[in-house]
């Protein structure tokens, strides 16, 4: 017996679009927070850490508080 393919809208689609695995996985969340990864120079990590440190917070901390400083800076200035 050959396996053919179901026609669009048939029943068995239905069903199966339905399922809780059938829809796309969204973001992989830790708490309220998405991980990221990202490459960057040693030079600048090397900043970020010494300011981290310096401050007494986690390399991740720093580069979130740099980094939505940046972006508010950017948007305020677009605003201007």
């Amino acid at each position: 017996m050959a396996i053919t393919k179901l026609k669009s809208g048939s029943v068995a689609e239905a069903f199966t679009a339905a399922a809780p695995d059938a829809k796309p996985a969204g973001p992989k969340l830790r708490g309220k927070r998405q991980p990221i990864a990202t490459a960057l120079p040693p030079e600048l990590i090397a900043r970020v850490d010494a300011m981290a440190a310096q401050q007494e917070r986690s390399r991740a901390k720093m580069l979130e508080i740099l980094l939505r400083g940046a972006l508010d800076a950017a948007e305020r200035s677009e605003a201007a």
